[in-house]
């Protein structure tokens, strides 16, 4: 392989772009479209977001950090001659 962490590059863009198109502008979208009111309904649906931000995040740090275990161990772009 000439790129050895490809699979943590792939779950570093799939952290970043899960949050915002598949949790946060649905449930904006939602709470938009219903005229949901700051209620027990609104916390929950928000408190469920961050949740999902979180989770996204914490997958970004693990990915980021298996990028530079990497990096240390191989050379990308060397192929055996």
């Amino acid at each position: 392989m000439m790129i050895p962490f490809f699979n943590a590059v792939l779950g570093l863009l799939g952290a970043f772009s899960f949050w915002p198109l598949t949790v946060y502008f649905p449930i904006s979208m939602h709470i938009a479209q219903e005229r949901i009111t700051k209620g027990t309904k609104w916390y929950l649906l928000r408190g469920l977001s961050m949740f999902c931000l979180l989770i996204s995040v914490a997958v970004g740090i693990g990915s980021v950090t298996d990028i530079v275990d990497s990096l240390k161990v191989s050379t990308p772009f060397k192929t055996v001659s």
